[in-house]
């Protein structure tokens, strides 16, 4: 990251009515996107956009203030962290940003926490149902309450085409992905809020507990088996990743049963739901493409998106085996 910690800490003193209480901006997360920084003295947690070039422009900070504010107040079995003040002044930090509550909780998705590890049955069943319980709730939420922004599953899969064609992506990708931008996958129904990115790795735990639901940048209006499918994908992935820890446990739910749940939850039929997944494999594929893509280029020189793309080959591989086998 590019940023100036204490130019961030000055900057909020400055603007904000408490502001004297700050003590000092540490990075909490740069992610692939979005980054997030603990303002000590408040115990708050700011949000911004990328310092550098990012996988997923444009960053809309407003939006997403939006998008969590009204998930808060029409889908309260979501956890969220609380929602704070919004500045789009971009005078103030050198970007528009937000702030929200901290909440207690870790996240994890490369490895198993100790506190899982030791309950790998019991544990991981209570791990899967609050999950579900929060993406549901999601798909259940009033429609007119969620900020403007939507798309079918048509113009979702043109999309990632046309991000996985602006990062020159390997031919298979482009292939999968034309096919599910001109045969897209059948509707459930009427759309409803999607999260977008509702893997576990973006979900904060306290011992077992669901402390929050993180990274809606992009949620919108759309299919919910869009989601669904994309938490599908991460099972059964092998050498392809390494970000699904948890799927191996015992108790973990088994792609049958996440969907049989979802299908109670939501009242809804999981119609063509393996080319759901399917098109969740591709848009991660496409995003890492573009990863690999900006290190390739010289665009950015975070190491992760060169690790983007020695994993890229193997995905993609796993992706056309498994477009074969949904149809």
């Amino acid at each position: 990251m590019a940023r100036d910690t204490e130019r961030l800490a000055q900057g909020l003193r400055d603007w904000l009515p408490r502001g004297d209480r700050i003590t000092g901006v540490t990075t909490l997360s740069a992610g692939h996107s979005n980054e997030t920084y603990l303002v000590e003295g408040l115990d708050e947690v700011l949000r911004m956009p990328p310092s550098e070039e990012g996988l997923l422009p444009p960053y809309d900070m407003v939006r997403q203030h939006q998008v969590l504010s009204a998930v808060a107040g029409s889908a309260p079995q979501v956890p969220l962290p609380p929602m704070l003040e919004l500045c789009a002044d971009p005078e103030v930090l050198g970007d528009p940003f937000f702030l929200m509550g901290k909440v207690s909780g870790e996240a994890f998705e490369y490895s198993v926490p100790d506190w899982l590890a030791t309950d790998p049955v019991n544990g991981a069943e209570r791990v899967c149902r609050q999950w579900f319980d929060a993406v549901m709730s999601l798909h259940t939420m009033p429609v007119a309450a969620m900020p403007a922004g939507r798309r079918t599953v048509q113009e979702e899969a043109q999309h990632w085409l046309d991000v996985a064609r602006g990062a020159e992506s390997m031919p298979v990708l482009v292939a999968v992905l034309e096919d599910l931008a001109q045969r897209p996958p059948r509707s459930s129904g009427p759309a409803t809020p999607v999260h977008g990115d509702p893997k576990h790795g973006n979900c904060l735990w306290d011992r077992g507990r669901l402390t929050a639901l993180l990274d809606w940048e992009m949620a919108q209006i759309s299919e919910p088996l869009l989601d669904l499918g994309y938490i599908l994908m991460f099972h059964d992935q092998g050498e392809a990743s390494l970000a699904n820890a948890g799927f191996e446990l015992p108790g973990w739910w088994s792609p049958e049963r996440m969907v049989a749940e979802w299908e109670k939850g939501t009242g809804r039929t999981a119609v063509d739901v393996q080319r759901y997944a399917v098109l969740g494999q591709a848009k991660v594929a496409a995003i890492i493409s573009v990863g690999a893509h900006l290190f390739n280029s010289g665009r950015i020189a975070d190491p992760r998106f060169q690790a983007f793309g020695a994993v890229l080959p193997a995905y993609v591989g796993l992706l056309e085996r498994r477009a074969m086998t949904a149809g």
